[in-house]
Order: structure tokens, then sequence, then C-alpha cells
């Protein structure tokens, strides 16, 4: 870790992330993924940040090989409480992504000039997409959308990803950084 990435970890600290370095090229990268948006995803073409208008997982897979590192950020919450765990979801989400979207503009100014996140869950910043993208400056694709096997990642980690957990729900995005 170079000085700066320990910036950009102290940053997510502060922001109530939890953070964890990467080396890009330990981020598996699967075909299978496009199979759960396109067959599992009630959501599937009707966000713009979501397959099929974002790049595919072989151009990700191509721009990941140019990035050595990346940071796995964490913001988990406890939604034992909430009635309806699907609106907690994008509700939580929301609030993670704004959080991670500050760091992704701090390492940028950190001299991190390609830092790209890749979000927790599809955009949720608008009700609907329209044919253009109303907040441009926002769109940005969660992991899976590209291929990424979160459940491995965080394994490697020495976490675990609880997908029918309705009591702890864990935002999960993914900084690249360059």
């Amino acid at each position: 870790m170079t000085k700066d990435s320990n910036s950009v970890m102290a940053k997510a600290a502060e922001l109530g992330l939890t953070a964890y370095m990467l080396n890009a090229s330990d981020i598996d990268v699967e075909n299978r993924a496009k199979l759960k948006c396109a067959y599992g995803c009630r959501g599937y073409g009707k966000r713009l940040s979501c397959p099929p208008h974002i790049i595919s997982i072989d151009e990700f897979r191509e721009i990941l090989k140019e990035y050595n590192t990346a940071i796995l950020l964490i913001e988990e919450h406890d939604t034992s409480a909430e009635k309806d765990i699907f609106k907690a979801w994008s509700r939580l989400r929301k609030g993670t992504f704004h959080k991670m979207l500050e760091l992704e503009h701090d390492a940028f100014r950190k001299g991190f000039t390609y830092a790209q996140l890749l979000r927790p869950g599809a955009c949720n910043e608008c009700e609907t997409c329209g044919n253009e993208c109303n907040k441009p400056e926002m769109r940005r694709f969660p992991p899976e959308a590209v291929g990424i096997n979160l459940s491995k990642l965080m394994e490697k980690k020495g976490l675990k990803m609880e997908y029918c957990n309705f009591d702890r729900v864990k935002c999960v995005g993914i900084l690249l950084l360059e």
C-alpha cells in the first residue's frame, strides 16, 4: 500500500465503511453472472446502470487488467426491525452508495485519476430511467453486473456474504484504484 492508498482507507473508515485492500488480479470475473442478471433480476433492462445497457463482462475483464489495486467496501446495516426488506435495501444502498461515491471523488483528488466505483446494487437515484441517464455523473454499475463474484471475493478476505439474512444487510461495492 502506498501512502495515498492509506489515506483513501482512512477516508473510508471516516465515512463508516469497512474497507479491505485487494490486488485487482484477485477479483474473479465470471460469465455466469450474466445469467443472474438476465434470468433472475426483475430489474433487468430497466436501469441504465445495469445490463444490457453497460459494458460487457469481456470488456470489463480487459479494463480490470489495467488496474493493480482495488478496495472492497462494505457497510452493514441492522435491518431486524424493517417490515419490508426490499424497501429497506433500496433506501440503505442509496445512502451507502453516496458514501462510496464520496470516497471515489476523494481518491481522485488524491491522485488516483482512474478511480472508479462499482456501486452496491442497481442505481436507484431516479424512480425510472429514461432513454438517457438524468444523472450521468453519478452513474455507476454494480460489481455483479460485470461478472464479479462478490461471494468469492469476500471469502478471500475471510468474510461471508449472507444473501438470505434479513436481519443484517451488507451493501458491498468496489473502488478500483490506479
